[in-house]
């Protein structure tokens, strides 16, 4: 049993990925010293904790058989509305308000897409794409590019409320905003509802194969309306978060997440077709990303330059989980196929 449960490991996306970001730590560290220091664990357990909260909407999505091109846009939407309500209100309280306005702003436009996908049968790349078009141009119409730098007193206190602060040799800190613990809390939630749930085992059934999904009962528009209307609440939640860790709500910051995001998604060995794929492969597929962000800003490569890392590894990534299920596919029809019948003569 042993054997089968190390040998499955050995075979699994995830652990590639982990040997990859232990592989990248080590060669940064010898090409920089500096780099190998709880402080550059720190920095980059902090830059992963909003993307952390994207994947984990996108992951549901793309287990589901879908796609979604909107979680920069409703990101970038629920944050400064949520932001820009609280400030006009010359609110003083905690940031529990700011929080439940970003989620419910997510929640409707999540809501929108799954309604335009599992009611009016408009595939999920078209109808994404449409709505982050949508709401993009809503935000620019009524916003432009202006921000909110004066943030109300609750998000800036949350803001400035740190589990702990790191500093490098040069007396730069690294702060690891109390956020860390709403990333934490949503993993458990979500490995619960995906483990223990009927609805969980749906989204992977129909992420599968939704013609047997729904031969074998499962309602599958219901399913999907659920799917990005929880995917939108969480992207609302991350651009909160965004705007908390970073004291300041400029929806241009997030410009070009949706790429990221599905990116981390699909290193983690999520496939683009559904049905397979783990949270643990998607935090992972985070922190390779993030980590590598982090490393190319220590050598001082350009900001394009890092664009361009990230597309590579999107598609080496991608490649990666499509040999395997190539791989797997070949493997089944050789075992299902039919031992040729001899003729006696």
């Amino acid at each position: 049993m042993i054997r089968n449960r190390l040998r499955r490991m050995a075979k699994s996306n995830e652990l590639y990925v982990f040997l990859v970001i232990l592989l990248i730590y080590a060669i940064v560290s010898i090409i920089s010293p500096v780099f190998f220091s709880a402080y550059s664990v720190v920095s980059v357990l902090k830059t992963a904790i909003e993307p952390l909260i994207y994947a984990v909407g996108a992951y549901l999505v793309i287990l589901s058989g879908g796609i979604d091109i909107t979680v920069a846009g409703i990101g970038a939407f629920s944050m400064f509305t949520a932001t820009k309500i609280v400030y006009e209100m010359n609110y003083e309280g905690s940031a529990l308000l700011p929080y439940v306005l970003a989620v419910a702003f997510g929640t409707g436009l999540g809501m929108i897409n799954g309604l335009l996908i599992s009611r009016l049968k408009i595939p999920p790349m078209i109808a994404t794409l449409g709505m982050n078009s949508i709401i993009n141009g809503v935000m620019l119409f009524f916003i432009g590019s202006r921000e909110i730098s004066r943030v109300p007193i609750g998000i800036l206190t949350a803001g400035r409320t740190y589990l702990l602060t790191v500093y490098n040799a040069n007396g730069v800190a690294a702060p690891l905003s109390t956020t860390v613990f709403i990333a934490i809390a949503l993993l458990i939630i979500m490995f619960l509802f995906l483990r223990y749930t009927m609805l969980g085992a749906n989204i992977f059934a129909i992420g599968g194969n939704t013609e047997s999904a729904m031969r074998a009962g499962i309602n599958v528009p219901n399913t999907q309306l659920i799917v990005y209307t929880i995917a939108g609440a969480l992207y609302g939640l991350g651009g909160m978060v965004h705007t908390i860790t970073y004291v300041n709500s400029n929806p241009m910051d997030l410009i070009g997440q949706e790429m990221i995001t599905i990116a981390a998604v699909i290193i983690g060995g999520a496939r683009i077709t559904g049905g397979h794929g783990t949270l643990t492969g998607t935090v992972l597929g985070v922190l390779l990303i993030q980590l590598v962000n982090n490393c190319l800003n220590t050598v001082g490569i350009p900001t394009y330059w890092q664009r361009f890392v990230v597309g590579m590894v999107l598609v080496i990534g991608t490649s990666l989980t499509a040999y395997q299920a190539l791989k797997e596919k070949r493997k089944l029809h050789v075992e299902i196929s039919p031992a040729p019948q001899t003729t006696k003569e």
